[in-house]
Formats: structure tokens, sequence, C-alpha cells
């Protein structure tokens, strides 16, 4: 029931949304709550992934009840079964650093990268290490859920995530000012080393 707790989508994701067409894909989707302030547009075809069922049954409710036609599909965000270059951009907000392996979170931002087109960009998004509310926490935590529970969070510092992304090969075309986040707009070259 944690879905309750995050109802407000990202502006920045969902202005990122907004400005993009063709195949786009919420990468680690959730409930779909950046699905809310989503302008129709019959240019965009929109992807769901997430490792929840439940996740992503609410996020097809979210999405009927806003007349918003979607693709859900159950995947680890490590490893699907998209093929190469598929997706034109794509939405990562508040997944990778859920993920609690560092070899598993480079999967995840690896298969990111297989999957986005050429010149394809991507919204992406982690909670800080700076931040104010966990500056004096440990890299690695587990947050307490109101009373459902722990979740994983790797905490990361802006320097360090940045590092991540260029390893992988993403291109960081801008950095959004954040209070809490970390929000890059990164980009797949068109050519791979």
């Amino acid at each position: 029931e944690w879905h309750k707790f995050k109802t407000s989508p990202s502006v920045a994701a969902t202005e990122f949304l907004n400005k993009s067409k063709g195949k786009i894909l919420d990468f680690g989707s959730g409930s779909g709550r950046h699905l809310l302030k989503l302008k129709k547009s019959r240019k965009r075809e929109l992807y769901l992934v997430d490792f929840s069922e439940e996740m992503l049954s609410l996020a097809k409710k979210r999405a009927e009840k806003l007349g918003i036609k979607i693709n859900t599909i159950i995947s680890k965000l490590e490893k699907t079964d998209f093929p190469d270059n598929y997706f034109y951009a794509a939405i990562c907000t508040a997944a990778i650093h859920c993920i609690e392996t560092a070899r598993k979170r480079e999967q995840a931002i690896k298969e990111l990268f297989r999957i986005l087109k050429p010149k394809a960009k991507a919204e992406i998004e982690v909670w800080n290490k700076n931040s104010e509310r966990f500056k004096k926490k440990p890299k690695e935590k587990f947050v307490a859920w109101r009373d459902k529970g722990l979740r994983y969070y790797y905490l990361y510092d802006e320097k360090e995530f940045q590092e991540f992304l260029k390893k992988t090969g993403f291109k960081i075309i801008k950095r959004i000012p954040h209070s809490a986040n970390i929000i890059f707009i990164i980009e797949k070259p068109s050519y791979q080393v």
C-alpha cells in the first residue's frame, strides 16, 4: 500500500514527458503517478515497466480513469525483453536508488542505455545524499514506509551519480536543480565507443 504515499508526480518528469513523442518509457513506474499531469497526445505511446504486478495494475486503473492508453510490462529493470534502440525517450524517477546492489544498479542503467534509441533523451532522478533529509545518514539505508516495513535505498551524491551515468555511456545534457533529488536529463549518443 506504499503507493498511497507517492501520489504527486515529479514536476521535472511531467515536463519532460509532455515534450516527448514516440515510444516513451517510464522505467520503474510504480503506480503510474507521472501520468497524472500528462497532456493527452496521439504522438506518444507510453510503456510502464515495474517489477510489481500490483503497482502496474494500479497504473492501469489510473490511466483508464484519465483516458490515457498505456502498455504495462512486469520486469526487473536489470533485464527487459525490449529490442535494442526501441524508445525515443524515458523517465526513471526514484527507481535506481531502490535496487539493492551496485552491480544490479549498473545493469539497470546499462539496460536503459540499450533500449533507448541513439540521440534519445531520458529524465532520471535519485534521492540526494547531501539533501537535508539524508546528509547525516549512511549511503545505504533502509527507510520505513509508515507501518508497511522497510525499503532499501542507496543514496548518491551528485558527482558519484554523474560519473555513474557517464561510465555507462550516457551524456549529461542538463542538471535540474532540486532540494531533495539529483535530476539529470541524459542522452544516449548517436555513436557508441
